[in-house]
């Protein structure tokens, strides 16, 4: 599958025009990763934002105090993450783990930022995406919270 046509179905790219997802493409990386593989770990550094182009990928916690993790999400084609970096530079708040073989699309945050600079528009929009988006995360764990909580 042609890249532009995954970053056509990723959310913070929606209401972009055909030039503004060929000029993302222009500016991506893809990437091969094998079931299992670690794309990142929670905690580390980094600066690209990661696009399922094939395959699946588990966004996992570590858990206070015990060996193993928690995975919080399931992510398939057209999926974002790592999106976080787009808005801090702060350390990954999770690991990303393949569940098959994957083929990823990077976008590097510098080279984004570049972009929108240049095409105002775009950045425009790209960041009003992902601010609906980072609410929708938001309330969703919200509710999980608040489930969890009436558990107890």
């Amino acid at each position: 599958m042609d890249s532009t046509k995954v970053l056509k179905k990723v959310e913070i790219f929606h209401g972009l025009s055909l030039t503004q997802l060929e000029s993302l493409a222009q500016i991506s990386e893809e990437k091969k990763y094998r079931r299992g593989e670690t794309i990142f770990t929670e905690r580390s550094t980094g600066d690209e934002v990661y696009i399922i182009k094939k395959g699946k990928v588990c966004i996992e916690l570590g858990l206070k105090g015990k060996p193993n993790t928690a995975t919080i999400q399931r992510l398939s084609v057209g999926q974002i993450f790592g999106e976080l970096v787009l808005v801090d530079r702060r350390s990954r708040s999770a690991t990303a783990v393949c569940e098959n073989d994957c083929e990823i699309i990077t976008i590097n945050r510098d080279k984004l930022d570049k972009l929108f600079e240049q095409d105002s528009r775009l950045g425009y929009t790209v960041m009003r995406n992902l601010a609906q988006l980072l609410a929708e995360r938001l309330r969703r764990t919200d509710l999980m919270l608040v489930a969890s909580v009436l558990w107890e």
